[in-house]
């Protein structure tokens, strides 16, 4: 997979979205209290994809987005 600026091809950063799962610090019932940062805090569940929507960091282009 391959991420261009369509506004400059020297731009390498991008936004897009990827989904992360945090470790809660919980009481009896399941209601939060803190995010649990001793476990260190999560683990993604997803990384970026293809299809989601990339925006240049810099410029703010929306990207163009190769598998």
């Amino acid at each position: 997979m391959k991420a261009t600026c369509p506004f400059d091809p020297k731009h390498k950063k991008f936004v897009t979205v990827a989904h992360v799962a945090q470790d809660w610090v919980v009481d009896e019932h399941g209601e939060f209290i803190e995010v649990d940062a001793y476990f260190g805090g999560g683990e993604t569940t997803h990384k970026p994809d293809p299809g989601n929507t990339w925006t240049c960091w810099e410029c703010g282009s929306e990207a163009i987005v190769e598998e």
